[in-house]
């Protein structure tokens, strides 16, 4: 059973179809985007899978441990956690105001954290727990500051944690996503996005497909001897 915050976004949902398409049932936590959530939460069912919403504002302690517990009570145990849920506020760090630095760390670092801090507790032995971070944080761009810095954290918070519930089986992964569409970078200007594209050998964005793939290898039996680990997905850009 997988839990997957932002599952709503383009990013998110692609995560959650593929993860109901590998077996899992999928509880889709959602903050604002209810018709989104209802969508995807449709598409999986009319496929088949096994799935749920909730809605929860990750940066609310409250709200992530009911999150928990609607997926527990709903599905019986959670295996895979997925840490996708995240907000960018693009500006020159001589323009960052408190409220925006408070808007970006909010969710991208405390919400990681209080959900990691649910699965460290209620993740099944032998589980996963997988972040979503951004190639930002090894080859920022100006603009790009608080967002990096907070994919940053999340970074580190996921290598201690791969330490700390490793003896009970879980691994624990965070993947570097590069440029996708549809999903934040899709609000970049049309010039920026064909500078990140000829950046690839592919010469193209990725997909949140991609980043699905790379989340359904890291869930899988596969993936169990692979853990503390950061893994570029970005189609060769950086």
């Amino acid at each position: 059973m997988a839990l997957v915050t932002g599952g709503s976004g383009g990013i998110g949902s692609e995560i959650a179809r593929r993860l109901a398409i590998d077996g899992f049932a999928v509880m889709i936590a959602y903050s604002k985007s209810a018709e989104a959530a209802e969508k995807i939460l449709h598409a999986i069912a009319q496929a088949g899978g096994e799935t749920a919403l909730v809605r929860a504002d990750v940066s609310n302690a409250k709200d992530v441990q009911e999150a928990f517990d609607a997926t527990i009570n709903r599905f019986g145990r959670i295996d895979v956690l997925v840490n996708n849920a995240g907000v960018i506020a693009p500006g020159m760090i001589a323009d960052v105001t408190e409220d925006t630095y408070d808007t970006v760390f909010d969710v991208n670092v405390r919400g990681a954290l209080l959900a990691m801090r649910e699965a460290a507790k209620r993740l099944q032995d032998g589980g996963r727990v997988i972040n979503i971070s951004s190639t930002l944080v090894g080859a920022p761009i100006p603009g790009s500051a608080l967002y990096a810095a907070s994919k940053a954290a999340l970074e580190a918070f996921s290598r201690v944690l791969s330490k700390e519930i490793g003896p009970r089986g879980i691994t624990v992964n965070t993947l570097r996503l590069g440029a996708t569409i549809p999903g934040m970078f899709a609000k970049a200007p049309p010039e920026r996005q064909a500078a990140f594209a000829a950046a690839s050998p592919f010469k193209r964005l990725g997909t949140p497909q991609d980043a699905a793939e790379a989340v359904s290898f890291l869930a899988s039996e596969g993936g169990r001897w692979v853990t503390g680990q950061v893994i570029t997905v970005d189609g060769g850009a950086t």
